[in-house]
């Protein structure tokens, strides 16, 4: 079972299990079936932002064992990342909010804290990557809603963040303000103005990531009609 120090004290504190939280089923078939998607969400991206202009490969960056041992690396340190910000926005937060607000308005508090705190903590942050950000964790929310679990949001966080950058070489601010990862897999360049190519914090500043979310809660709500999250009275004050 994957789960945070913290989580495992509060489960056993409240009585609950951790399936309560969002955490069952670990890496299953959602998991697998969001890894899918969010491999899709990135590639149409980068492919609007290559037909606008503002993308481009010459080949590779690296090669033969280089290239396999950084993308275990980037494989493993994004799909920790991804299990990590779930588990920790997503998971027991969103339980206990939603006891104690509904689950829409803690939704929206949950999304605006995961924007703010990519937004304040790295360097160089934009306006548009706090609204990218905050979107796509308000759909993670929707993709918790619909499904009962963390684990959908948690297979479309990794692999956005390996295509995005151990693949595509998408910059991050986090990364010495704004470069690529060291040993991402393509030889590419990014070129045009920030709201095309999200500058130095990288993809999912880009305007077309905004547009992209947006369809995103489209497609999901036609794929999974019905919510499963469990409905929970607020708590008395």
């Amino acid at each position: 079972m994957i789960f945070t120090p913290a989580t495992a004290v509060l489960a056993r504190v409240e009585h609950r299990s951790f399936a309560d939280y969002g955490i069952r089923r670990v890496l299953g078939p959602r998991f697998a079936e969001g890894s899918l998607w969010g491999l899709l969400s990135i590639s149409a991206v980068i492919a609007m932002m290559a037909l606008a202009g503002g993308y481009r490969v010459a080949g590779l960056a690296v090669r033969g064992g280089e290239a396999l041992r950084f993308g275990a690396l980037w494989l493993l340190a994004t799909l920790l990342v991804g299990l990590y910000e779930e588990l920790y926005f997503r998971g027991y937060p969103q339980h206990a909010l939603t006891r104690g607000m509904g689950f829409w308005p803690a939704a929206v508090l949950i999304s605006v804290l995961f924007g703010a705190i990519h937004y304040f903590e790295k360097p160089m942050e934009t306006w548009v990557d706090f609204a990218s950000v905050s979107l796509i964790g308000l759909f993670f929310c929707f993709t918790v809603r619909r499904t009962g679990d963390i684990w959908f949001a948690a297979g479309w966080h990794f692999t956005y963040n390996f295509m995005s950058m151990g693949i595509m070489g998408s910059p991050n601010t986090g990364n010495e303000g704004g470069k690529p990862l060291q040993g991402h897999l393509l030889a590419s360049s990014f070129s045009g103005p920030d709201w095309l190519t999200g500058g130095p914090t990288g993809a999912q500043a880009s305007v077309f990531t905004l547009a992209m979310v947006v369809l995103l809660f489209a497609l999901f709500h036609w794929r999974y009609r019905q919510a499963r999250y469990p409905v929970l009275e607020k708590t008395p004050a």
